[in-house]
């Protein structure tokens, strides 16, 4: 009997379409200007800014390498910069590109990884230390901690809320 995977989804930003644009350095007068003048897609928005983020610092993986494993505690979210991933979670595979975010729904809400992560080329990523953003959380104005409750139970498909966001 032969066990197969089912691709479940997939999500990437089109680097190559920003390249393609003039976007190769999140700093640079043609980037900036690009970004100011509203030619962008939010994702593609939303990508450049946590690209440039002097916030989160820089990792580089090399093919084939687990940048998390299901059920372990999340100490780090990683927002893709470049390359490709796949996560696995029970039978299904999660194709995952530039502008994928991993764990930070669970971390957030104070959930293990849902899925192991592994990279199948380089892939560069900026990571979201957990610690920092734990001392955020309980000081976030009502309103917008129930968006993120929303967001985080929407990502994970969960029912009810995470004892960290209730």
């Amino acid at each position: 009997m032969i066990l197969t995977k089912e691709v479940k989804g997939s999500f990437a930003v089109d680097i190559e379409h920003l390249h393609s644009l003039g976007v190769v350095d999140p700093y640079s007068p043609k980037s900036l200007e690009l970004y100011s003048s509203g030619q962008l897609s939010s994702e593609e928005r939303l990508y450049f800014t946590l690209w440039g983020s002097s916030q989160l610092s820089t990792a580089s993986f090399s093919a084939r390498k687990r940048l998390v494993t299901q059920g372990e505690e999340v100490h780090a979210a990683y927002f893709i910069v470049s390359g490709n991933l796949l996560g696995i979670k029970g039978e299904e595979i999660f194709r995952l590109g530039p502008g994928s975010v991993i764990g930070l729904a669970e971390g957030v809400g104070g959930l293990p990884y849902s899925m192991t992560v592994v990279s199948v080329d380089a892939v560069q990523a900026r990571l979201v230390a957990m610690h920092k953003l734990d001392g955020l959380l309980p000081r976030m104005p009502v309103g917008l901690r129930g968006i993120l409750r929303s967001a985080v139970m929407r990502t994970l498909a969960l029912k009810e809320p995470p004892e960290a966001l209730k």
